[in-house]
């Protein structure tokens, strides 16, 4: 585990965006199938699966991201390639239980002060993006309940941060994952204090976009669509952006150890 100078954080950043520009279209597509499956997180059990499914499916980007930093095109179906060990599945599965229940418990500690003041109804509206019924609730709360679920989100993302790469390149246990992926974050802070204030630089447009088209929804048309077609392909490319620092700052501090265990594949290489 190697400790960082702040610089890298820049590193990380401009390596992500060269990674998207070596393989835009195929990364695009495999972003895009993350994003649709996503989109069905709130659908019964079904949802809950693909919440449950999460690491595993960010494995796959991470050995997509491999596979381009190698001059490979990665085909579609790297995204679900930790399906294929089970062992490894079984470690991701025990990480999203533990990262849902500390994001959790996170979200509902700083909550724990107004839970009187949250009725059944506006949580209900909330999990249903009721923009008219959030934009009538009391700014206060409104703002309180944003916290909370930021702060849960930004735990739950440190501890999936390094452990994913670490059980899929590393074959790490679960527990061990966690405690070096946690402990390699907070010795090169710097670097990544560097990367999160260049992410959020990028994001400031495409939150933007996205806020505009929610609250000054277009009447149905063609302007409408491409509108929505180009605010998805900005979410999916940031996320894509994301994605490549962790791959590269992961490479850099733990190293992948995947040059004598996993083999290069093209489209004509698929292993069903």
């Amino acid at each position: 585990m190697k400790k960082l100078p702040a610089a890298r954080g820049l590193a990380w950043f401009s390596g992500s965006i060269t990674l998207l520009r070596a393989q835009p279209a195929r990364l695009l597509l495999i972003g895009l199938v993350l994003q649709l499956l996503m989109g069905f997180t709130q659908v019964g059990a079904l949802g809950f699966l693909l919440i449950v499914a999460i690491p595993a499916l960010t494995a796959g980007v991470m050995q997509s991201m491999s596979v381009v930093e190698r001059g490979f095109r990665p085909p579609l179906m790297t995204l679900f390639c930790a399906f294929s060990e089970p062992q490894k599945v079984l470690r991701f599965f025990v990480l999203s239980l533990v990262m849902i229940t500390i994001g959790t418990l996170t979200a509902g500690a700083m909550l724990s002060g107004i839970a009187g003041s949250i009725d059944a109804e506006f949580l209900a509206q909330l999990e249903e993006g009721d923009l008219e019924a959030i934009a009538m609730a009391n700014p206060a709360l409104i703002q309180r309940v944003a916290m909370a679920l930021a702060l849960g989100l930004m735990v739950s993302g440190a501890i999936v941060y390094f452990s994913v790469p670490l059980i899929w390149f590393r074959n790490r246990p679960t527990g061990a994952a966690i405690l070096e992926g946690l402990v390699g974050m907070l010795r090169n802070w710097l670097p990544f204090l560097v990367l999160g204030g260049l992410l959020a630089v990028v994001a400031m447009p495409v939150a933007i976009l996205t806020i505009t088209l929610l609250a000054n929804p277009l009447s149905a048309g063609a302007s409408s669509t491409i509108l929505t077609l180009i605010m998805l392909l900005m979410m999916v490319a940031y996320q894509l952006l994301l994605f490549g620092a962790q791959y590269l700052s992961f490479k850099e501090i733990f190293g992948t150890g995947e040059e004598d265990t996993k083999s290069v594949s093209d489209d004509s290489q698929l292993v069903a």
